[in-house]
This record gives structure tokens, C-alpha cells and sequence, in this order.
């Protein structure tokens, strides 16, 4: 046998770092979860299917394991890998970035990490830690294959990767190649995938899809603004859902910024899923202007029961501020659409953005019960890497970035106004969750419309949630 022959294949390591508290960490955001929810990273699920194709691949969710960092960087160093890719987010960038030189440490592989605060200040984070060899600027694309085959040791310069060539870093851009991307089949086995839930979940095993990346909207609080809008091709998508259906699992959670943005295709999917018989549920995320009848009857259709939407606020002013041009007539139209054909809401609200008031958090308060949500998520501004809130309150001193972590459900509120102290807007939300969720209606109509038992189980837990203080396990934005 050749040498060639007897050679073995090389290890790449797919890695949700361990921590000390449930981080969630994909999509370039990351958060803290509230309840003991937690969803697959569709990060890593979509760099599966480029990278399985090539490699022996491994999956580590330290997080959904509760794996200790030490027994952790054990693990992985004793099935010694060629490279890791792992997530990080601000949530918990510092603790990732020291567990990653652990890494390096013991094992010399490649690291590579993804994550927003890597995707929007990736070159001075990679020009400041040695241990660090590149960063992946778009994980639905195998541009990361290139790099770990040797490619950027050249001239060229890889696409959608900054990366570390000798003593130098190449500064790298993300490069969408048009506005059509496929994936291949990812490899959803690898994920431990009945130990992950969602708050509103129906059913379980749950896993994560995408149908489309980035935004075509421009909302200057949002992560995904800078990110150009692409989509997926029906077959692709199919491929995968019969996939996951094929080996058990029975609830999806898409995980694009934007759902319906071409609503003829998001029609042929549901179509497609309910004529080729998938028992799937799902959940999605949609703005109130990229869904009509038609659309939300075919998604009911096709297994869609819960919808999740950015209200952010009842003040017009602020919406039309921060580029959320959406209006309170449409809003309550879609509300109200939703509630006739039978598909759950959830409405995702900023307290805090500059400009407000404790009268329009009030306000805001009230229009959520108005729009009679489903369920409700409160949440502090936080000036997230990258976006044009965050440049804008550091120029006007609203919030001083002195390396702190943070995330919008329960870190305690980093930006303050003239109008609206930490302290005020932290008590405000308080208030806002549990004059929300403790009102006598809510209580009944929620228990009311529980279905399965793992609803059952998310009621409890949420209202366990509610009576320690947290913010109740409502899905992250």
C-alpha cells in the first residue's frame, strides 16, 4: 500500500465552547439563554456539510453537554484534531478566546473562529493574539476548506477568511457570490440533537435550517443590516428537510433574520413539504411586512405554529429613527392575520434606544398586550458590534466599550441617556415582563393553549423563570 494510502485523513473539530453559563452562540449574535432553552448552532450545522465531505469530522457542544473547560480541552486534545472551529459571540468573547489558546497550547491545530465580534473587528483581534489563525467571515460557504488545505500560504488571497500568513495578517471582506447559495446535505447527526429545545417548541428532536442569509433591510440596532441578502434554491432546502425527517426529528427552527422575504419561494416550500408528506413543525422569524393571507395559510399548512416578530417599539419616531419603517396599522393587521389562520406571535421588544422615555416604554408596554402576543421578549438596547446604533451611541458617549461582555436579556444595561439612567431602564423592564406575563388573561389563555407535553414542560419552566426574576424563556432576537 502506498504511502499516500496508509496516510490518515485529516481531523477538523466543530466546536461550541464550554462556559459558564448557557451562551448562545451563532448567527454572529450571542446571548445567555434564560430558561434552560438551547437550539443547534446553524453555524456550525451548515459548515458540516462542506467540511464532512473532506474530513473526519467531529461536533463538541461543550454548552449543551455541560463539559468543563478543563475536561473539555482534554477531549479534544486527546482525539488530536488538524483544525477547530468554534464560535464565540460578546457574550462571552473573553473566556472563548482564553480557552482557545488552551487549545493552541495543546494541541498546535488550526484555529479558526466565527462570531460577530470576529466578523466586524476580526483584523486587531487576530494582529493582537498569535494563538488565533484565522477568522471565517461567511460559514455558508466551504471557503474554510481552502484555508486549512494550505491555500492562503500564497499570493492569493482566500476569500470570506482574514488569516494569519507568517507574521502577517491578511485582512479579508466577506464576498457573497451572488444572491443564490447552496449547501451540501449538513450533517444534522452529528449534533446531539434531543438535547436541544425551544421555549415555544411543540415537539422534539429539534434542529436548525436556514432558507436564506442576511437582510434587505437596513435597521441600525440590527447584526444582519451590513449582511448582503441571499437564498437558497427550493432543492437544496429540500434535500435537507427530508433528511432530517428521515432520521427523527420533528421540529425545525429557521434561523434566517428575515422569513418570507421572497414569498413566492417560501410558497413552493411549504407546498413542498406538506406534498411530500414531512412530519415537521416549525418556527420562523418575519417582519410584519414580508407576510400576507397567503403566505401565513400555506405556512400554517406546512407545520409553521409559532412566528417571531421585531415590534421593538410603539413610538413611531423611534421606529422611523433606528430604520424600522414598519407602521402600528400593519403591525395589528398581521397580529391579527396571524391569530385567524392559527399560527402563534411573538413580539420582540428594544427598551432603552436612545430617544426613549419612560412614557414610550409605557407605551410600548401597552401596544404589546394590544397586539395580544402569544409571548413577549423585553429586551435592553445593546449596541452590538457592527451595527450603526453601536457608532452612534459611542459618539455621543451613551456607552464607553471598555471590554465588557453583555447581552440584551439578562446583563444588566450598558447604555444610558439623559433621559433614561442603567438603573431606570433595568427597573422598567422589570416592570414591562411582569406586567406582561402576570396579567390574570395572559395566564388562562396560555394554559389553555397547551397541546403537548413539551408545551406542558415549557409553561412550567417559563413560569419558573418568571417568579425567580428572569425574563421568561422567550426566543433570542
Amino acid at each position: 500500500m502506498s504511502k499516500a494510502g496508509i496516510e490518515r485523513r485529516k481531523r477538523v473539530l466543530l466546536l461550541n465552547p464550554p462556559g459558564e453559563q448557557l451562551y448562545l452562540r451563532d448567527q454572529y449574535c450571542s446571548s445567555v439563554s434564560k430558561a434552560c432553552y438551547y437550539w443547534p448552532p446553524i453555524d456550525l450545522i451548515l459548515l458540516s456539510g462542506f467540511l464532512a465531505q473532506r474530513y473526519e469530522l467531529r461536533v463538541i457542544d461543550a454548552i449543551i453537554h455541560g463539559i468543563a473547560p478543563e475536561q473539555c480541552a482534554e477531549e479534544i486534545a486527546s482525539w488530536r484534531p488538524d483544525a477547530v472551529i468554534f464560535l464565540t459571540g460578546i457574550t462571552s468573547w473573553p473566556a472563548d478566546l482564553a480557552f482557545a489558546r488552551t487549545l493552541k497550547e495543546r494541541t498546535g491545530a488550526l484555529l479558526i473562529g466565527v462570531g460577530g465580534v470576529l466578523l466586524y473587528e476580526g483584523t486587531p483581534i487576530l494582529e493582537a493574539n498569535d494563538h488565533l489563525d484565522a477568522i471565517l467571515l461567511d460559514f455558508t460557504t466551504g471557503d474554510v476548506v481552502d484555508f486549512i488545505e494550505g491555500a492562503g500560504d500564497g499570493r492569493e488571497t482566500l476569500p470570506n477568511l482574514s488569516y494569519r500568513r507568517g507574521d502577517n495578517v491578511v485582512a479579508g471582506k466577506r464576498q457573497p457570490k451572488g444572491k443564490v447559495f447552496e449547501v451540501p446535505l449538513p450533517r444534522h447527526e452529528l449534533f446531539d440533537l434531543s438535547r436541544y429545545r425551544l421555549p415555544h417548541g411543540r415537539r422534539r428532536p429539534l434542529t436548525s435550517v436556514m432558507m436564506s442569509d442576511g437582510c434587505p433591510y437596513t435597521c441600525s440596532f440590527c447584526v444582519a443590516s451590513p449582511l448582503a441578502y441571499r437564498y437558497r434554491p427550493l432543492e437544496n432546502m429540500m434535500v435537507e428537510f427530508e433528511h432530517v425527517a428521515s432520521i427523527g426529528v420533528k421540529e425545525m427552527f429557521f434561523k434566517d433574520f428575515t422569513f418570507g422575504v421572497r414569498k413566492e419561494l417560501a410558497i413552493e416550500m411549504c407546498d413542498e413539504i406538506v406534498g411530500r408528506k414531512l412530519d415537521l413543525t416549525w418556527i420562523c422569524a418575519c417582519r410584519a411586512d414580508s407576510v400576507n393571507r397567503k403566505l401565513l395559510e400555506a405556512m400554517k399548512r406546512a407545520g409553521c405554529h409559532t412566528i417571531q416578530f421585531g415590534v421593538e417599539t410603539a413610538d413611531a419616531e423611534l421606529l422611523k429613527q433606528y430604520r424600522k419603517n414598519i407602521g402600528q396599522d400593519q403591525t395589528h393587521e398581521t397580529f391579527r392575520l396571524c391569530r385567524e389562520v392559527g399560527i402563534r406571535t411573538l413580539g420582540h421588544f428594544i427598551l432603552g434606544l436612545p430617544g426613549e422615555t419612560p412614557e414610550t416604554i409605557l407605551q410600548t408596554v401597552k401596544y404589546a398586550k394590544a397586539l395580544k402576543c402569544d409571548y413577549a421578549s423585553f429586551n435592553v438596547v445593546i449596541p452590538q458590534v457592527g451595527t450603526d446604533l453601536r457608532r452612534m451611541t459611542i459618539e455621543k458617549g451613551y456607552y464607553r466599550p471598555e471590554g465588557e461582555t453583555f447581552d440584551s436579556g439578562r446583563s444588566y444595561p450598558v447604555v444610558e441617556t439623559e433621559r433614561l439612567s442603567r438603573d431606570a431602564l433595568w427597573d422598567y423592564r422589570r416592570r414591562a415582563i411582569r406586567s406582561f406575563y402576570l396579567d390574570p388573561k395572559y395566564i388562562l389563555k396560555r394554559a389553555a393553549g397547551v397541546r403537548t407535553w413539551t408545551e406542558l414542560q415549557n409553561l412550567i419552566q417559563n413560569g419558573f423563570a418568571l417568579l425567580r426574576g428572569d425574563n421568561p424563556a422567550i426566543l433570542e432576537g
